[in-house]
């Protein structure tokens, strides 16, 4: 497991949205946007269980995750955050987490959709194996 870098949590915690990727049955790629929050080395976001990336995630835990950042770097790249890892689907309803999720992505205090108390919601949880990407969470030598 890697640790989350202190450059790393602050985009986290910026309002960034993530794309995640994950594989269909067949092997092609299947990608969803997706609001994300850092819980101690993990990332999590919530999901139906029933959606696409959550039944993909049941077959095959590999994940990827892709942030990108406002800033540009000093030779104008765009600086982005590239997560990889391996993700458990834990299915009911996680009514704190999607109005934190709320509360960070659109400034409000409950969650707009009915998810949030749905026992069909799940919680995703990322373990990352590598961090990757263009920006201060990526070591020079890499």
């Amino acid at each position: 497991m890697v640790s989350i870098s202190t450059p790393t949590e602050v985009l986290l915690g910026s309002d960034a949205v993530a794309h995640v990727w994950t594989s269909n049955p067949d092997g092609s790629p299947q990608v969803s946007v997706v609001w994300v929050i850092a819980q101690g080395d993990e990332i999590l976001f919530g999901t139906d269980v029933n959606s696409v990336k959550a039944r993909n995630l049941a077959l095959n835990a590999n994940v990827i995750l892709s942030i990108e950042d406002t800033e540009r770097n000093e030779r104008g790249f765009q600086r982005h955050l590239v997560i990889r890892g391996r993700a458990v689907v834990e299915p009911g309803p996680d009514a704190d987490l999607m109005d934190r999720l709320a509360m960070k992505y659109a400034g409000l205090s409950r969650h707009p959709l009915a998810i949030r108390d749905s026992p069909n919601c799940a919680v995703v949880r990322v373990t990352i194996d590598r961090i990757s990407g263009v920006g201060p969470w990526v070591d020079s030598s890499d």
